[in-house]
């Protein structure tokens, strides 16, 4: 009879497998864009994503004119490749992060295009991340390194990552 029963440990690592996947979805198949001058961490998170989506679904920019253009062209002429997810680096060396939000905002309310915006910064300041709840259109709010699972819980999450299961999503940990 023991054989046919799993102990705690294995129960727990299926259960973790489970739960993963199911997170997993939310980023499989889905196109993204990244708004980052650091070739690096473009670099980290591009293998990051591209254990959940194909590689031709990441597209990386290296500063906002270039994502205001990029933008501007896809929606216009191939609708198709529109980027489902946005990863924004709002603290970049000559571009300024922070505008491509009224930008994105002045996209959503004209196009019925599904896209939603996450910041992740390299930043470590409290300021940032309240700044960007000040913008709705923003999801969420992540550090880097992009951990996987927590852009996972901030896409699954129906309240925009703000407050999962009664803690608030800062970063990337919990507090």
């Amino acid at each position: 009879m023991r054989d046919t029963q799993l102990s705690n440990q294995q129960y727990f690592c299926i259960r973790h497998f489970e739960v993963m996947n199911a997170e997993t979805n939310q980023i499989e198949g889905k196109k993204v864009l990244i708004i980052d001058d650091d070739q690096f961490s473009v670099l980290l998170t591009e293998l990051k994503l591209k254990q959940f989506t194909k590689r031709g679904n990441i597209k990386s920019v290296g500063s906002v004119n270039d994502a205001v253009d990029y933008l501007g062209e896809v929606l216009k002429k191939r609708p198709a490749v529109v980027p489902e997810l946005i990863l924004l680096e709002t603290s970049m060396n000559d571009n300024d992060g922070w505008g491509f939000i009224s930008f994105f905002e002045e996209i959503k309310k004209s196009t019925d295009h599904p896209m939603q915006l996450v910041i992740l910064t390299s930043s470590q300041f409290f300021s940032d991340f309240r700044r960007s709840q000040s913008h709705p259109s923003v999801t969420g709010f992540l550090m880097k390194p992009m951990k996987v699972e927590m852009l996972n819980k901030l896409l699954n999450s129906s309240s925009n990552a703000r407050n999962i299961n009664g803690e608030v999503l800062i970063n990337s940990f919990v507090v």
